[in-house]
This record gives C-alpha cells, sequence and structure tokens, in this order.
C-alpha cells in the first residue's frame, strides 16, 4: 500500500513537473516568460549546426511587434494598409487560424515616427485564454484567444485628445493578477491604468507625464512589489494596489532622443538606460515612509537606444548604440564595459539569455550565437534568420524559433 501511495505521488509529481515545464516554454509575452530576455526550456546544442531549418514562412503584414508563441499557435500583430490585423497561427504549418483587422489612421509629422512607418510597435500578451494587444493609436482590444471573438475594446482617444507618443503606441502591457497595465495619452499629459483584465474597466489612475517607449515590469524591493516604467520625462515606480506614486527621478528626454529601454532588476538596483543617454544603476530604499533611488553608478561608454540589456549574476549584458550595435558585457556593480565585440550589428538588436550563451538577433536579419566565458562571450555561430529588416524581438519556446522580419513570419528549428 504504501509503494503504491509512492508511485501514485511520484506520477503526479511528474504531471506537475511537465505541465510547469510545458507552461514555462510559451512565450506569452513581451521579451518572455518572466519579461526579462531569459529563455526557459532551451538547450544549446553542443555542435551548432552549419544552418537552421526552416519549417514555414509566411507573409502576415508590416510590423515591428514580436510575435509570441503559446503551445502550437503563434500569435502576430501587423499592418496592412490602413488597418492593424491580429493573427492567431498553426505552428504546424503557419496556416491562420482566426484574423482580426480595425481601421488604424496613423499620420505623425515627426521625422522618427515617418521612417518607423505606421505598424504596431507594442508586442500581445497571452494570459489565461485572453489575448491582449495595443495599437500604434492606443486602441487596446481584448480577445479570446482561441476564436479571436472580442471581448471588450477601449480607444483611449475618447479620453485623451492625442492618445499616443509622438512616435506611436509602443508599450506592451502587463498582467498582474485581475488587472492589466497600460500607459496611454501624449507626452505632456497622460495616465498610468490599471485595468480589469476580464471587463477593461478601469481599476485606478496615475495621471501625471504621459508614456515614453518603454513596457513596465513588475519588481519585489524592500519587501513591496513595485511597477516600473518611463514615462516621457522619468522613471517612476507605483504601487500596484491602488497606483500610488512611491519614487521617480527625472531623465529628461525630447522628441528625437525616446526611452524605449525596459529595466531589468537585481534585488534593490534597478538598471535604466535610454537613446543617447547614459546607462545607469538606482539603488532604491526606503526612510520611514518615504521611497528614495540613488544612482550607484552611471555611464556615457554605453548608450542604449531600443536594446533592452540582459541581467545575469553579476554580467549586464547590453547593446552600444555608439559604434552602430556592439554587444557588451558590462559589471552589474560598477557599470564597467568588461567586454564588447567590434560592433556595426545595427541599429537594433534583441538580446536573449539562453542559458551556457547569449543570442543576439541584430536589425539586419542574422542571428549571433554567444558562449557565455568567465571574461565575456565568445561568438560560436551566426546564422541568417531573415532576409528583411528585422525589428521585431523573436519568440522563442524550445527549439522552435519565430522571427519576424519586415513582412515575412519564419519558423526556424534548432537541432
Amino acid at each position: 500500500m504504501k509503494s503504491n501511495h509512492l508511485v501514485r505521488f511520484g506520477a503526479i509529481v511528474a504531471l506537475l513537473s511537465l505541465s510547469s515545464f510545458a507552461k514555462a516554454e510559451d512565450w506569452g509575452q513581451w521579451r518572455g516568460p518572466k519579461r526579462d530576455g531569459h529563455i526557459t526550456g532551451f538547450t544549446a546544442p553542443a555542435v551548432w549546426p552549419p544552418r537552421l531549418t526552416k519549417e514555414w514562412t509566411v507573409n502576415v503584414g508590416e510590423g515591428h511587434s514580436s510575435p509570441i508563441i503559446v503551445g502550437n499557435r503563434a500569435y502576430v500583430f501587423v499592418r496592412r494598409g490602413e488597418s492593424e490585423w491580429t493573427l492567431c497561427l498553426n505552428m504546424a504549418n503557419g496556416k491562420v487560424i482566426w484574423e482580426d483587422s480595425v481601421a488604424a489612421p496613423f499620420d505623425s509629422v515627426i521625422f522618427p515616427a515617418q521612417r518607423l512607418g505606421k505598424a504596431p510597435r507594442s508586442t500581445p500578451l497571452y494570459h489565461d485564454g485572453k489575448l491582449y494587444t495595443t495599437g500604434v493609436n492606443g486602441l487596446m482590444t481584448c480577445f479570446q484567444a482561441n476564436t479571436g471573438g472580442i471581448l471588450w475594446r477601449k480607444d483611449f482617444s475618447k479620453a485623451f485628445p492625442t492618445p499616443m507618443p509622438v512616435c506611436g503606441a509602443a508599450l506592451s502591457p502587463l498582467i498582474d493578477g485581475k488587472r492589466i497595465y497600460v500607459h496611454v495619452g501624449h507626452e505632456d499629459k497622460g495616465a498610468f491604468l490599471a485595468l480589469d483584465k476580464d471587463t477593461g474597466l478601469e481599476i485606478w489612475r496615475w495621471s501625471g507625464e504621459g508614456p515614453g517607449y518603454t513596457s513596465p515590469i513588475l519588481a519585489t524591493i524592500g519587501g513591496t512589489r513595485q511597477l516600473i516604467t518611463a514615462s516621457h520625462n522619468m522613471w517612476i515606480s507605483l504601487y500596484p494596489e491602488n497606483g500610488q506614486l512611491l519614487w521617480s527621478m527625472k531623465a529628461r528626454q525630447n522628441y528625437f532622443n525616446h526611452n524605449s529601454i525596459t529595466p531589468v532588476v537585481k534585488g534593490d538596483v534597478v538598471y535604466c538606460g535610454a537613446n543617447q543617454r547614459p546607462t545607469f544603476a538606482l539603488r532604491v530604499s526606503k526612510t520611514g515612509d518615504k521611497w528614495v533611488p540613488e544612482k550607484i553608478w552611471e555611464t556615457r561608454d554605453v548608450t542604449m537606444s531600443t536594446s533592452s540589456p540582459v541581467l545575469t549574476g553579476n554580467m549586464l549584458y547590453a547593446v552600444n548604440e555608439k559604434r552602430r550595435g556592439q554587444v557588451v558585457c558590462m559589471a552589474a556593480d560598477t557599470g564597467k564595459i568588461v567586454w564588447e565585440c567590434p560592433g556595426n550589428k545595427g541599429e537594433n538588436v534583441t538580446l536573449y539569455d539562453a542559458g551556457s550563451c547569449v543570442l543576439a538577433f541584430a536589425s539586419g536579419g542574422e542571428m549571433f550565437a554567444y558562449a557565455k566565458k568567465s571574461d565575456g562571450l565568445q561568438e560560436v555561430a551566426r546564422y541568417e534568420v531573415a532576409d528583411s529588416q528585422m525589428w521585431a524581438s523573436p519568440a522563442i519556446s524550445g527549439n522552435r524559433i519565430l522571427v519576424k522580419g519586415a513582412s515575412a513570419l519564419t519558423l526556424w528549428k534548432m537541432p
């Protein structure tokens, strides 16, 4: 009898482990399962192959929005003509399961917005059977992920005459329990909102400066959960339960210098950066009832444009825009560069930590694999994964690598 109990217990543990592992492999939001650029369920090959295996490629439309992977389905958010399209595809063959389109007029006279085009920048979010998108104009939609049925839609132009920053809405939404977070409005005036994820109804709002182009994260600092993000000219922290401002720090921007970096956190230290601005580390502490951010280091040796950093142990992997896309390793406690590649990877490079290696996806369409070494990184492989500009960050689930080029979506497999 005791033996049977043990067998059944072992089977239950195994099933729970498999369930957790399968869930961890899903790439259901911006920057992966934990929103920090770390890949789970990926095993680097002992010998990197001469090429990857292309499973399929389909033309889906324009956009910088990253695809996501949930089980055997992929979701992608694109533009075709004057409409934004949300597509659900079969991962086995790339065929469309369902699609939705909505008119999305967008016309900005600001040069960076014209250069980037009119297509979506925000990555979809999957959670608990629902799919959430945020269009370039700030239109937010909640879909039934299986069927594409619209559960709710919020048009923030009714609340703000200009419902997005000058280069278009870029924030990728964040789920926290029953709340979904979005920062809306123009640079000077906006609101960070907590909405009910099932109904779209407002739970709370922080009214103040409008959004930048970064996406919020959740972190626990000093025992307190905090929402950390950037508005147009500030780094801010909000209390998730009611939107109270916990702390802020000015970080001056302008129309042509954007804050697109998603921050990373280790303990009580927040690592931040922006286009043509220093990279810096903030130590956040509480004195009495007041939260105080204090810079512990700042460096102009590395300035990050649109490429968010990845943190592992005491190593901060980042992309330096000064040398047109230079992958660097920085000491997290000092900000000093301990390793750097020659550069010239392009305007935008996506970095992912894959355990024993770091993967870099360059806007020119190449994927670079770097083995981790005690003194930095060593390039061990490179592949062409897109035949066009690749601004969208890939989605990775197990050995599947889903890449969005200028208009094509391609599934690659690692042996």
